[in-house]
């Protein structure tokens, strides 16, 4: 079931109502464009990119917001991650991005906000992302249980912020990331004589 998200609720401001909905496989394009734009070309060699890359999004958390045209202006999906060799599991949150043009609107708290509810909905119990503290500690963030964790390639360490959806679930996780939960199934090509 869609969210309906409109400026009336003080979540947006003085922006167009909008709707997260789960992420279809018909958003893919739209979604690649708009994380293109909103952060550039050079977002793939990222170390969290090292994580993603022949897996796909934990089930049922990719999420897209939707203006009233149905056009994609936000996204955000979780990714399952072991926290090193036999570790726990976690989720892996990123990339969130939003239309340049609507930023401050709301809508990647909006995002944020769904997916962290959709995660604990579904039994996870911890959420990591390489961003910005001050933005990511409004929904409780932070580098506090991160200090014994590690990613797989090069990233700022204060910039690695967890958030336990249940209390204890990081307590003693130590190691780098790695990539879990579901590979893309490899395409094939069918050659025509």
């Amino acid at each position: 079931m869609p969210l309906l998200v409109s400026p009336t609720s003080g979540e947006i401001g003085s922006c167009a109502a909008f709707t997260i909905t789960a992420e279809t496989p018909s958003d893919i394009g739209a979604r690649e464009a708009l994380l293109d734009r909103a952060m550039g070309v050079l977002r793939r060699r990222k170390s969290s990119e090292k994580l993603r890359r022949g897996r796909l999004p934990s089930a049922g958390l990719a999420f897209v917001a939707r203006d009233p045209a149905g056009a994609v202006v936000g996204t955000v999906r979780l990714w399952d991650v072991a926290l090193g060799d036999g570790g726990c599991d976690a989720l892996l949150l990123g990339p969130l991005a939003v239309e340049p043009s609507l930023m401050g609107a709301g809508i990647g708290s909006a995002l944020m906000r769904h997916a962290i509810a959709e995660a604990g909905r579904l039994g996870h119990r911890a959420i990591l992302l390489v961003g910005d503290a001050p933005y990511y500690a409004r929904f409780g963030f932070s580098a506090d249980k991160t200090g014994a964790l590690a990613m797989p390639g090069p990233y700022e360490r204060h910039r690695l912020l967890a958030l336990e959806l249940a209390e204890g679930a990081l307590d003693g996780a130590a190691g780098v990331l790695k990539a879990a939960g579901r590979r893309l199934k490899p395409s094939r090509t069918t050659l025509v004589a």
